[in-house]
C-alpha cells in the first residue's frame, strides 16, 4: 500500500469534527469503473427485489462482487489514512453499496432514510460511554452531491466526543450544529464510529450513489461477514496488505496477540516512521520505578484522555 501522510490540518480537523472530506479521491478512470459496477448491481437488484422500505437499494459485503471494488480496499488516496487514525492492526469490516433514487413527490424535509445514529451496531449500546474510537468508514461519492437535499449524509461535528445524544432545539428537524456534507463525484468522506450521522430525503432529480468501505480493529467481529470466501482470498494471496485487510491470518492467536506474519501492515507502519508506541508507554518511561502513587495517578489520567479522544 502506498503511503500518504495525514497533514497537520487534516489530523486536527478529524480529531475536532470526527470526519474528513478528501476532494478528488478517485481519478476519472477508477470512478467510471466503480460506478459502472455499482450500476450493474443496482439494475439487477431493482429487477429482482426492488427498493427497501426507506426507498433505497443496498448491498452489503460487496467487496467480492467486482474487481473494481477490490481496488478500493487499499486505495492510495484514502486508506493510508486509516492506520494513522486507528493503528496497523486493522481489517475491512464492511463494504456497502447504497443507491438512493429521488424521493417520492411530497416527501417531507424531516424524512430520514436513516435516523441519527453512531456506527457499530449493538456495541454502541453495550459499551459504556464515553465510547472509544473502534471503527471508521470511507464513503466514496459516485454522484453529484454538490448541492444540499440530495440525500447527502448529515453530521454533527464534534459529536464523537459527546456522551449521550446531541441536543436538538425545539421545533428543529436536526440536532444543533448539524451540517450536510456536499461533494462531487470522486470525492470521499472519512468518518469514525462515534460521529452521529443521518441521511435526509433526496429531494433532487439525481440518483445518489455511494459505496462505503469500513475498517476496524482486527479483534472486532466484522459488521457484514464472518470470513471472506476462498476465491476472494486467492485473488489477494500475493498482496500482503490486502490479505490482512480481508481477514487473513497465519497463527492461532492472530487476532488477540498477532505476530508480524499476521499483520504485514505493522512493517508498513514502521517503514514510514509511524510511532508504534502508545502514549501510555512513553509516559511510563518518564516515571521513576519507586514513584508508585504518581505512576498510578498519571496512568489513570492517560487512560481517561484516550477514552475521550
Amino acid at each position: 500500500m502506498q503511503f500518504k501522510p495525514l497533514t497537520a490540518e487534516q489530523s486536527e480537523s478529524f480529531e475536532k469534527n470526527g470526519f474528513l472530506v478528501v476532494p478528488g479521491a478517485l481519478d476519472g478512470e477508477t470512478l467510471a469503473r466503480v460506478t459502472e459496477a455499482v450500476d450493474r448491481i443496482y439494475e439487477r437488484g431493482l429487477r429482482e427485489e426492488g427498493l427497501n422500505k426507506a426507498g433505497a437499494f443496498e448491498r452489503r459485503n460487496c467487496i467480492g462482487m467486482d474487481d473494481a471494488f477490490l481496488e478500493l480496499l487499499d486505495w492510495r488516496e484514502t486508506v493510508p489514512y486509516v492506520p494513522q487514525l486507528l493503528t496497523w492492526d486493522v481489517q475491512l469490516d464492511t463494504s456497502h453499496i447504497i443507491v438512493r433514487p429521488p424521493s417520492p413527490p411530497g416527501t417531507s424535509a424531516a424524512f430520514k432514510a436513516i435516523g441519527w445514529h453512531r456506527d457499530g451496531g449493538i456495541a454502541t449500546h453495550e459499551i459504556p460511554e464515553p465510547l472509544p474510537r473502534l471503527r471508521m468508514k470511507v464513503c466514496y461519492l459516485l454522484s453529484d452531491l454538490s448541492g444540499p437535499g440530495r440525500g447527502n449524509t448529515r453530521f454533527v461535528p464534534g459529536s464523537h466526543l459527546m456522551v449521550g445524544y446531541p441536543e436538538r432545539d425545539e421545533g428543529e428537524i436536526d440536532p444543533r450544529g448539524t451540517i450536510e456534507v456536499t461533494g462531487k463525484p470522486g470525492d470521499a468522506v472519512l468518518f469514525e464510529n462515534r460521529t452521529f450521522h443521518a441521511v435526509g430525503p433526496n429531494l433532487s432529480t439525481i440518483t445518489r450513489k455511494t459505496i462505503f468501505m469500513g475498517y476496524s480493529y482486527r479483534w472486532l467481529r466484522p459488521l457484514d461477514f464472518v470470513v471472506q470466501p476462498p476465491e476472494l482470498m486467492e485473488k489477494v494471496q500475493d498482496n500482503a496488505v490486502r490479505w490482512q485487510l480481508l481477514g487473513g491470518w497465519k497463527t492461532d492467536m492472530a487476532f488477540s496477540l498477532p505476530k508480524d506474519e499476521d499483520v504485514p501492515l505493522r512493517a508498513w507502519y514502521r517503514e514510514h516512521g509511524l510511532d508504534t508506541r502508545s502514549a501510555l508507554d512513553v509516559e511510563m518511561d518518564k516515571m521513576r520505578p519507586d514513584d508508585g502513587i504518581r505512576r498510578r495517578q498519571r496512568v489513570a489520567s492517560i487512560v481517561g484522555s484516550r477514552m475521550d479522544a
